[in-house]
C-alpha cells in the first residue's frame, strides 16, 4: 500500500487548532474519509483496495465498540485515528491490521491478512524511528506503539508485546520530555492509554524491577502536567468548571492504573527473588517491603472527586457511575494482589482494631528488619484469609452493579481475574478474638460461597468472550479454573502470577 505523506510536516500544526470542536458536533463513523477531506488533511491514502476499505470499516463500526469502556460519536479511538491515518502509514496500517485479527476468531483465513498487516506495520514504525528528527517524537508514533502493544495479543494470545513495551519507553519518555505546556485533548488521550497498557502490561511481562522504576517517574510526570480533560480545549474556563471527558481506557483517573501497575510489578519481583532463594534480610528485600508498604498507603489515599464536572461518554450502554465502579473494582484489585504478595501488610494491623494503629513499629511506623523478617515468613491467619476473600467478593460485588451490555466489560479483566482467584472456602478460626478488620477499607461479610462466585465468573467470561471474539477472554478463564483447581487439592493458597509463569499462561489481561 502506497500512503502518501506530503501533508505530514503540516498535519502536527492541524491536530492543534481544534479539529475537535468540530468534530465534536459532525461525529466519526465509517465516513472518515469526508471528515479528513472536511479538515484538509490531503495525505488519506489514495490507494486502498477493497480489502483495505473493509477492514478500515470493521475498525469503526465493530473495533471501536471493543477498543474502550465506552463507545460514541466522541470517542477517541474513532476522533484522533480517524485523523492521523490521512499522514502516518503506521497509524492506517494498525487499524487494519487490529481489524484483521479481531476477525480472524470466527474467519481463520483472516490471520495471515492480520500477521501481514501487522508485519507491514512495524516496519512502517520503524521507519519512522529511523527518520527522527532529534529527540521530538511524533504523536501519531507513540499512538502506533501503543495500538501495537495493545493489540499484540489479538493476533497470538502468547504475545505480550515485550518489544513495544520496551522500546516505548525510550519514546515515551522523550515524548513527554518535549511537552513543557498543557497537553492538548489527543496527547491527554494518548498518554493514558500508554497508562493502561503498562498497567495490565506489568504483571506479565518486562524486567519488574526497571518496570517499577519506569513507573515511578511516569507518576512524577503525570503529577506535574497540566493535562485537558475534555474534547473541546477549555484553558480558558475556571479549573473548578472545568468538564472531565473520562478516558476509554482509565476512565477519570490515570493514577490508580499507575499504581495497579506497580503493583503487578512489585509482585513480580517479589517472586523472582523468592524464585533465586534471596536471604530475607537483603537490603533489595527490604527495599521492595518499603515500595510495597509505600504502594498501599497510595492506593487506600486513592479517591474520586469533582463528581459533578465528569462529562457523561454519550454511550447508552456506559454510565459514568458503571466507569467509576471499574476504577473502584481496580483500586480493590491492586490492594487484593499487594496484600497476597506481602503478608506484612496485613500483618501489621493489630486484629481488634479501633484506632489507626500499627503493631510492632516504631514511633515513625516504621518496621525493624527482625519485624519485617518475621512478618514476611508468616502466613495468613484464618482471621485474615477470611478477610481477604471477603475483599474478593467485594470486588465481584462491585462489578454485579454494572450490566452486562455495559462497554467497561472490555477492561474488566485484570480485576475479575484477581478476585475469581480468591473465590475459596472460609477458614475455621477457634481463636475466640474478633474477626480480622482492616482500619481503611471496611468490608461487608459476603454471604456468597466460592461456587455461586465462580459461577458467576464463568457465565461472565463466557459472554464477554463471544462479544468481543478475543481469545485472552477465554485465557483468563482458562487461568482461573486452574488457580480453583489448585486451591481445591488443598495445597495452600495458590498465586496466579506464580501459576500462569509456570505453566506459560500469560497474556495481556484487559
Amino acid at each position: 500500500m502506497n500512503t502518501s505523506h506530503e501533508s505530514k510536516a503540516t498535519a502536527p500544526a492541524t491536530n492543534n487548532q481544534g479539529y475537535f470542536r468540530e468534530s465534536k458536533v459532525s461525529g466519526i463513523g465509517p465516513d472518515y474519509f469526508t471528515l479528513a477531506s472536511r479538515e484538509g488533511l490531503v495525505g488519506l491514502p489514495k490507494q486502498l483496495n477493497d480489502e483495505s476499505s473493509v477492514l478500515i470499516q470493521h475498525y469503526f463500526t465493530r473495533v471501536c465498540k471493543i477498543a474502550g469502556c465506552f463507545d460514541s460519536k466522541i470517542s477517541p479511538f474513532r476522533i484522533i485515528p480517524a485523523t492521523m491515518m490521512a499522514y502516518s502509514k503506521p497509524v492506517c496500517l494498525l487499524l487494519q491490521a487490529s481489524s484483521a485479527a479481531q476477525l480472524s476468531r470466527q474467519h481463520p483465513k483472516m490471520r495471515l491478512k492480520a500477521l501481514s498487516l501487522q508485519s507491514e506495520a512495524f516496519s512502517a514504525v520503524r521507519a519512522e524511528i529511523t527518520n527522527l528528527h532529534g529527540l521530538v517524537v511524533p504523536d501519531e508514533l507513540i499512538l502506533s506503539c501503543i495500538i501495537a502493544g495493545l493489540t499484540s495479543s489479538w493476533y497470538d494470545v502468547n504475545d505480550l508485546g515485550l518489544c513495544h513495551v520496551l522500546g516505548s519507553q525510550v519514546l515515551l519518555s522523550f515524548w513527554l520530555t518535549s511537552k513543557k505546556s498543557r497537553l492538548e485533548y489527543h496527547q491527554t488521550f494518548i498518554l493514558g492509554a500508554y497508562v493502561y497498557w503498562l498497567a495490565i502490561s506489568a504483571f506479565v511481562t518486562g524486567d519488574p524491577k526497571s518496570s517499577f522504576h519506569f513507573q515511578e517517574a511516569l507518576q512524577g510526570s503525570v503529577r506535574n502536567l497540566e493535562m485537558t480533560h475534555d474534547i473541546v480545549d477549555d484553558r480558558d474556563v475556571p479549573e473548578s468548571q472545568r468538564r472531565v471527558f473520562p478516558h476509554p481506557l482509565t476512565g477519570f483517573s490515570l493514577q490508580t492504573f499507575i499504581c495497579v501497575g506497580k503493583v503487578g510489578s512489585l509482585c513480580r519481583s517479589a517472586h523472582s527473588e523468592a524464585f533465586k532463594h534471596l536471604p530475607k534480610g537483603a537490603d533489595h528485600h527490604e527495599t521492595l517491603v518499603d515500595k510495597a508498604t509505600s504502594v498501599e498507603a497510595e492506593l487506600l489515599g486513592l479517591s474520586q472527586t469533582r463528581l459533578s464536572t465528569f462529562q457523561d461518554p454519550q454511550d447508552s450502554q456506559t454510565t459514568i457511575d458503571e466507569i467509576l465502579a471499574v476504577g473502584e473494582a481496580y483500586r480493590c484489585a491492586g490492594l487484593l494482589q499487594l496484600y497476597m504478595t506481602f503478608p506484612h501488610l496485613l500483618q501489621q494491623y493489630k486484629r481488634d482494631l479501633s484506632n489507626y494503629q500499627k503493631c510492632d513499629a516504631g514511633e515513625d511506623g516504621s518496621f525493624d528488619a527482625k519485624s519485617r523478617e518475621a512478618a514476611l515468613g508468616k502466613r495468613f491467619t484464618p482471621s485474615q484469609h477470611n478477610w481477604l476473600r471477603s475483599l474478593a467478593f467485594h470486588i465481584l460485588s462491585i462489578l454485579e452493579t454494572i450490566l452486562p451490555t455495559s462497554g467497561t466489560r472490555v477492561i474488566q479483566g485484570l480485576p475479575v481475574l484477581i478476585a475469581a482467584t480468591w473465590f475459596v472456602n472460609p477458614m475455621n478460626d477457634d481463636t475466640f478474638q474478633a474477626p480480622f478488620e482492616h482500619p481503611r477499607l471496611p468490608l461487608r461479610k459476603s454471604t456468597k460461597s466460592k461456587e455461586d462466585g465462580r459461577e458467576v465468573v464463568r457465565n461472565g467470561l463466557r459472554m464477554h468472550e463471544r462479544n468481543v471474539g478475543l481469545q485472552q477472554v477465554s485465557r483468563v478463564l482458562e487461568i482461573v479454573e486452574e488457580v480453583w483447581r489448585t486451591d481445591d487439592a488443598g495445597e495452600g493458597k495458590c498465586d496466579w502470577i506464580i501459576l500462569v509463569a509456570s505453566k506459560g499462561l500469560q497474556t495481556l489481561y484487559g
